[in-house]
């Protein structure tokens, strides 16, 4: 995975599924899940976070500050 164009992303002020988001730690994508739910997978270790109700309970719950929504790439060797 190759994020793209480092420096200028958007912080972030809601979540939506299918973004990518960047913090201090690790790079995370937000998924709906099988049963409805909504979480976080960590991109760099493979967790998923605990499961949401809605996106608004996700991101009131796991948001941080200096949080960007990125663009990824992936890469194939």
């Amino acid at each position: 995975m190759e994020i793209i164009n480092k420096g200028s992303h958007a912080p972030v002020t809601e979540y939506s599924v299918g973004d990518v988001i960047q913090d201090e730690l690790s790079v995370y994508m937000i998924v709906q899940t099988s049963n409805d739910n909504y979480a976080l997978v960590d991109l760099s270790y493979g967790a998923v976070s605990d499961g949401f109700g809605s996106l608004k309970e996700l991101y009131h719950e796991t948001h941080l500050s200096g949080e960007r929504k990125v663009k990824i790439a992936v890469v194939i060797d």
